[in-house]
């Protein structure tokens, strides 16, 4: 890829102070890049970094200019680090620095993409009765059964199986081996990465008192997946008991999540890495769940509320609220218990001293 900075500000809408005709052909951060190279600022932190980097051009918020914005203030440590002499002559301006790298880096892996033609390989299996649309891309060894449809442009990885009556929209990207079970419905522009299932098993079964035996109750329900939606690699989505799993449209779920049957969740949520939801938990719009935060069955979550890594939620949530600690409590509230915990042992060897004194006098 070869692109010229008066391009990225046009793609960008970035201010550019530098040469428009020059070109970058390619992206790393600051203290990786080289000439040839575009990187960018967001966290003050870093800032020192900027004067030291050799990158060809950089991204960079405008209190880099002078003025006032997200922590770095005129006449600051941070702001004198970003205009100090050094560093990339050609610089960009803008409120999102890191939306606009992130408009290159998609340039790059467009650019990077093996290129392969619409088609379905003969080494895949494709039911009469399964309808795919224009421009689909049908990877060797993949199953799409019957009745299933596919929407137009979008690529079915190799090995992958669309099991029957399922519907996937349009422009919708399929790893490899990713399994979506009977009757699931996947949105537009969708990304299931390697591994993903969608539609397995719930996990309900009903325990005879009398014989302690456990009996498995059928999961007759299915997966919706709404659109703009992205799924990492290695996510279990269990089906409805009745009913459906959802996931809102424009949530991005990281990689070793499950979703447990008739969960639900709201658009736009981010889901991190090792999250566990159990069964019929409801999760508003805009939800965060740091990495390997479990929720218990049959909750409510509201819109807009964060759960910090490693916590474990127990009851309810409010809209807005931030959680931590497990079971999960507010957060300033956590904050307080866990420097409290800290003393413990201080307090103890206090006890211990004051329960000495008190046999002394006593004998």
């Amino acid at each position: 890829m070869r692109i010229t900075l008066g391009e990225i500000a046009k793609l960008t809408g970035a201010e550019l102070e530098g040469d428009p005709a020059f070109a970058v052909t390619g992206a790393a951060g600051l203290e990786e890049a080289s000439e040839t190279d575009i990187s960018f600022l967001e966290n003050p932190r870093y800032a020192s970094l900027v004067a030291s980097s050799k990158a060809g051009a950089v991204f960079l918020p405008p209190q880099a200019k002078g003025t006032a914005d997200r922590g770095i203030t005129r006449g600051s440590a941070a702001s004198e680090a970003v205009g100090a002499a050094g560093g990339p002559r050609n610089r960009f301006y803008s409120e999102q620095p890191k939306w606009c790298y992130a408009q290159v880096l998609m340039l790059i892996e467009r650019e990077r993409a093996r290129p392969e033609a619409p088609g379905i390989s003969p080494k895949a299996e494709v039911h009469y009765e399964a309808r795919l649309g224009k421009d689909v891309t049908v990877a060797p060894f993949a199953v799409i059964s019957a009745r299933t449809l596919v929407g137009d442009g979008t690529s079915i990885g190799a090995g992958s199986f669309l099991g029957y009556n399922v519907r996937i929209g349009k422009d919708c990207l399929i790893y490899p081996n990713v399994s979506i079970g009977d009757y699931c419905e996947v949105g537009d522009r969708v990304i299931l990465h390697s591994g993903t299932v969608l539609g397995s098993d719930g996990y309900g079964f009903w325990t005879d008192p009398k014989t302690g035996k456990h009996h498995k109750i059928p999961q007759i329900g299915r997966v919706v997946i709404e659109d703009d939606v992205e799924i990492g690699s290695n996510v279990s989505i269990d089906r409805a008991t009745t009913g459906e799993t959802r996931v809102g449209a424009g949530t991005k779920i990281d990689n070793l999540v499950q979703l447990g049957h008739n969960v639900v969740l709201g658009k736009n949520c981010l889901v991190v890495s090792q999250v566990g939801i159990a069964g019929s938990t409801e999760a508003g719009d805009q939800v965060i769940l740091a990495g390997q935060v479990g929720l218990a069955g049959h909750l409510k979550i509201g819109s807009g509320a964060v759960v910090m890594a490693q916590s474990g939620v127990m009851s309810d949530v409010e809209p807005k609220s931030m959680l931590f600690g497990s079971p999960a409590r507010p957060h300033r509230e956590a904050m307080k218990l866990q420097a409290l915990f800290s003393k413990l042992p201080d307090l103890f060897d206090t006890v211990k001293e004051l329960k000495r004194h008190l046999n002394e006098v006593k004998s």
